[in-house]
């Protein structure tokens, strides 16, 4: 019911003392017109006094409820309250405020019988009757609200919050985050130019790195040649989060012979103390750099937010961490009763090749013939690998799920190879079992990653799983690694390279020289890309029915294809020879429930972030994910969704 009608009495009592008029003016002209006249002013007018009493009534019941609530004090009592001060009715209408509520909370205007909703900024009436005040800003002050019921009204306290929240907001900004700073790729200056040129890049970094400090008041410090430490108060890091962090473009412009400075930014933000921000900020600092670098990680509480991540990433040409990381895997495989060498769930060439070369070293060269490779063979699509693994003496090595939690004890090691994400391994069930896990992996790192690994050897600039296994062999022993072993590594490298077309370094060529100088046959290796006609038309129908959308080139597979995951990725690496094309998307159904997506690019696009904020993940130019969608247009309409909000942000391009 709106209340507002009632204002409206007076005019309706006016309109009927006219109608009795008119009546005695009829009487004249016809004396039955007149009765009539006169019957309905009458009841008119009755009417209008009814309704007027129950609304009176009304009234009276409201505020009596609400005195009586307030132990029975009077109106003029609330009326003095020192702060404003609402009654209202079952129809969430104002029956009665003092005069503080109508001077403050409504600028002097006469809020009876207005809707509650007006002066509540959106919450409901019952969110008031909580033990725990609301707080609502009004205008340019903001309030805590109380409330209590009465019989039949609701009372609201409205509390001048003001001083205290700008107090709070003013701490807030002036709260403390450590921020550490890495010129990540200073040896590429080290190593391609004279000392002179070296110390001019590095005093270009520090001093802008210096300038970004100084412009925005906050505390800087030098704790290396190529590390530095800056405390941001919040107000400014907010302020430097909105303008998405240009820092990172700026040092990108200090060039030398071709190539550009890069830097890796950890923040700690939100931390109860500056010690907790500076272990944060050293944490953030870790994961940035396993994505890659260039770009920023801050970490907040348990969750990360990232900024920048367009380069793909520096190769380090020192190859100490990796006979680091070599020496302490021996240790670890010698310690351990049986060891089992798992990848990430539909394994691939790189997954499969990886375990296969790395099996070889354990079983042959530190003499650990309890080793097994983990596999669901039926969904791999590494099949034809496995099966020629199989002639070539690997027979007993590959063992299924079930089988392979029978062998697990104690003293088990667990070797993940491909993948550093739990829930992508081949068996969450063996890793749970596993006490001991060693994690080998590539990928750019997601947060979610393996946190309780021995020994967690990451390597993002390298181009693939089998190269770091193959730089890891040389240090293990690679006395006894055969032709088809080397060859197995083989396909994995130049499967995540596109045939050494993306992502590849001089270590990528390195490995694969060692490789070849081992018997690698690459006649072999391109054997185990090719595929039946059936698959080469398949793929050729996906590519045909692809539309360009923005630089993006998005397609649909069928659902009955056969090897649908294996077609669909090489579909799309084919769609990125066509002209104008900075990724491509190949939609496909993985069962009644789930939607796949294979993303690639050349680098201009950086797929990762696309497939991470769906879920998956991947690298710059390579990625993947599944949803749970129940059809492939849902899909492709979140696709495009956070691809929009991406570039909106200024993380895509």
């Amino acid at each position: 019911m709106n209340r507002k009608n009632w204002t409206l009495t007076p005019f309706f009592i006016i309109f009927a003392i006219l109608m009795f008029c008119m009546s005695f003016i009829s009487v004249r002209y016809n004396p039955y017109l007149s009765i009539a006249e006169f019957g309905i002013s009458l009841l008119s007018l009755l009417f209008v006094l009814l309704m007027n009493f129950r609304f009176s009534s009304y009234i009276r019941k409201i505020v009596r409820s609400a005195v009586k609530r307030t132990e029975k004090i009077d109106h003029e009592y609330l009326e003095n309250f020192h702060f404003p001060v609402v009654v209202v009715g079952t129809h969430d209408d104002i029956v009665w405020c003092n005069s503080l509520f109508i001077n403050n909370i409504c600028k002097g205007k006469d809020p009876l019988t207005n809707d509650i909703k007006n002066h509540i900024c959106g919450h409901e009436l019952s969110d008031f009757l909580e033990e725990k005040p609301v707080k609502i800003k009004l205008f340019d002050k903001y309030y805590r609200v109380y409330g209590n019921v009465a019989q039949s009204a609701t009372i609201l306290y409205y509390i001048d919050d003001t001083y205290y929240r700008n107090v709070e907001n003013e701490f807030r900004n002036k709260k403390g985050s450590v921020a550490i700073v890495l010129f990540d790729n200073a040896e590429d200056f080290d190593t391609d130019s004279d000392g002179e040129t070296e110390g001019e890049i590095l005093l270009a970094v520090e001093k802008t790195v210096q300038k970004w400090a100084l412009d925005t008041k906050s505390l800087y410090s030098k704790l290396s040649p190529t590390r530095y430490m800056i405390i941001f108060e919040e107000k400014s890091l907010a302020k430097i989060s909105d303008e998405k962090f240009k820092i990172l473009d700026e040092i990108r412009n200090i060039r030398l012979n071709g190539k550009s400075a890069t830097i890796s930014i950890g923040i700690g933000r939100g931390q109860n103390t500056l010690r907790e921000s500076d272990l944060a900020a050293k944490k953030a600092l870790e994961m940035a750099l396993g994505r890659g670098g260039d770009q920023v990680a801050i970490a907040v509480k348990d969750d990360y937010e990232f900024f920048g991540g367009v380069s793909k990433g520096v190769e380090k040409r020192s190859k100490v961490r990796t006979r680091t990381f070599a020496g302490n895997i021996k240790n670890a495989v010698r310690k351990a009763d049986n060891i089992m060498l798992m990848g990430h769930n539909f394994s691939d060439l790189d997954c499969v090749g990886a375990s296969i070369g790395l099996f070889s070293t354990i079983t042959k060269s530190l003499n650990k013939k309890e080793t097994y490779i983990v596999c669901n063979e039926e969904k791999s699509s590494a099949k034809q690998l496995i099966a020629e693994a199989k002639e070539n003496g690997f027979g007993n090595a590959f063992l299924s799920v079930q089988e392979a939690l029978k062998k697990i004890n104690n003293n088990t090691l667990l070797i993940i190879l491909d993948t550093h994400i739990g829930t992508f391994i081949e068996s969450e069930e063996i890793y749970d079992k596993c006490k001991n896990v060693i994690v080998i992996d590539h990928h750019r790192k997601m947060v979610n990653f393996i946190k309780n690994a021995l020994i967690f050897f990451h390597e993002p600039t390298a181009s693939s799983t089998c190269e770091m296994v193959t730089e890891l062999i040389g240090y293990m022993g690679d006395d006894y690694l055969s032709a088809f072993e080397a060859s197995a590594l083989l396909a994995g490298i130049t499967l995540d390279t596109k045939n050494f077309v993306i992502k590849t370094g001089v270590r990528t060529f390195e490995a694969a020289a060692y490789l070849k100088q081992k018997g690698a046959d690459t006649v072999d290796v391109k054997r185990l890309f090719s595929g039946g006609i059936e698959t080469y038309k398949e793929k050729a129908k996906i590519v045909s029915r692809a539309k360009i959308v923005d630089n993006f080139a998005v397609a649909y597979a069928d659902d009955d294809m056969e090897n649908i995951r294996v077609v669909s990725s090489q579909a799309a690496d084919d769609l990125l020879s066509v002209g104008g094309v900075f990724a491509s998307f190949v939609i496909y159904r993985i069962d009644s429930e789930t939607i796949g997506i294979s993303a690639r690019s050349y680098g201009k696009t950086n797929v990762q972030v696309i497939m991470e904020e769906m879920g998956g993940g991947g690298h710059l130019t390579m990625a993947a994910c599944q949803i749970k969608v129940d059809d492939k247009e849902e899909a492709e309409y979140m696709l495009m969704s956070i691809i929009k909000k991406l570039r909106k942000k200024g993380i895509l391009k």
